[in-house]
């Protein structure tokens, strides 16, 4: 019985330190992190917003730490492409879609990019929103973008790193 109880003493000391020692290490090392911490080697980027209804691919292409050029690669709502259409408010919606990823170009390191997504995000503003040229998509609603989701496939992009040189 002794040695069952040795056993389970030592067990869980070992369990406790296999998740005390990492857990120390992380906590430290998140406090010397920078967020976002992405490596902007130059070449390509590539990310991808899903929440069902919509889907979002984009294309990001990186020199010096600058971006230097940028692509919708596919937009979706709902399963209507906006790429293939050719009529508004879809048509509409897809260039002000454009003009907000292309307001990117000319953004140079991390803060920067990271400052022109803030604006892109929810309804654009400031800059990103003079960007947009296609103001009204059709003169009953005037709409303009929610552009969350090019933001959010902007930063998966980064996230996931440089897909080809």
């Amino acid at each position: 019985m002794h040695h069952v109880r040795k056993a389970i003493v030592i067990a869980v000391t070992a369990l406790l330190l296999g998740i005390a020692v990492p857990a120390a290490i992380f906590a430290r090392g998140a406090q010397e992190a920078q967020w976002p911490a992405w490596d902007l080697r130059d070449g390509d980027y590539r990310g991808h917003f899903d929440d069902r209804e919509h889907n979002v691919s984009v294309q990001i292409t990186i020199e010096d730490e600058e971006i230097v050029g940028v692509s919708l690669r596919w937009a979706y709502y709902r399963g209507h492409d906006y790429r293939a259409a050719d009529e508004d408010p879809l048509a509409g919606i897809f260039d002000q879609h454009v003009e907000s990823l292309e307001y990117l170009i000319g953004a140079r390191g991390v803060e920067e990019i990271v400052q022109r997504t803030i604006y892109m995000e929810g309804t654009p503003s400031g800059p990103a929103l003079e960007a947009i040229a296609t103001q009204e998509v059709d003169g009953f609603t005037a709409a303009t973008i929610r552009s969350g989701k090019l933001g959010s496939a902007v930063r998966d992009a980064f996230n996931r790193g440089r897909y080809r040189e």
